[in-house]
């Protein structure tokens, strides 16, 4: 049966054409709240604590390379960096967990990074506040160890 054949009195009884305000106000806040969240989560996985770029390197001889690199993060927060170094054969040949101490915002530092062996190349797997970034464990072949390293930075 249409709704406009009802009474008004029938229509009132049976809740014919009410609109419910309390659910669709509900169903809005809930919208807000969810969006919200997103919001939060995608800002706080989009902006990292702390950005690297590596600069450069030297290898300085057979044990030591010499890796340059710029540090953006809170001023007030140490850091930690992951560097590595690595043969022609991509086997780690050195590889130092190291913590940049509070101080400038913006960081540029040169890290002597002990080599068991000749590097060819140099990378900063990555930094974060407080504690060491999730980046991958060193490989270095079966029977070789990695040198001693320096594990802090001056971050003033």
């Amino acid at each position: 049966m249409p709704t406009q054949s009802l009474s008004p009195a029938m229509a009132a009884r049976y809740g014919v054409g009410r609109t419910s305000r309390g659910l669709l106000t509900v169903v809005v806040v809930v919208a807000a709240v969810f969006l919200a969240v997103v919001g939060v989560i995608t800002w706080r996985m989009a902006t990292p604590g702390a950005q690297v770029t590596l600069i450069g390197f030297t290898v300085a001889d057979d044990h030591r390379v010499d890796v340059t690199f710029d540090v953006r993060r809170d001023p007030g927060t140490a850091t930690v960096c992951v560097l590595r170094a690595q043969s022609a054969t991509h086997a780690d040949v050195g590889y130092a967990t190291v913590s940049v101490t509070a101080g400038r915002s913006d960081v540029r530092t040169t890290y002597p990074l002990a080599t068991s062996s000749l590097a060819t190349t140099a990378e900063v797997l990555g930094c974060a506040p407080d504690q060491a970034p999730r980046v991958d464990p060193p490989q270095f072949l079966p029977g070789t160890t990695n040198p001693p390293q320096v594990t802090t930075v001056d971050g003033t």
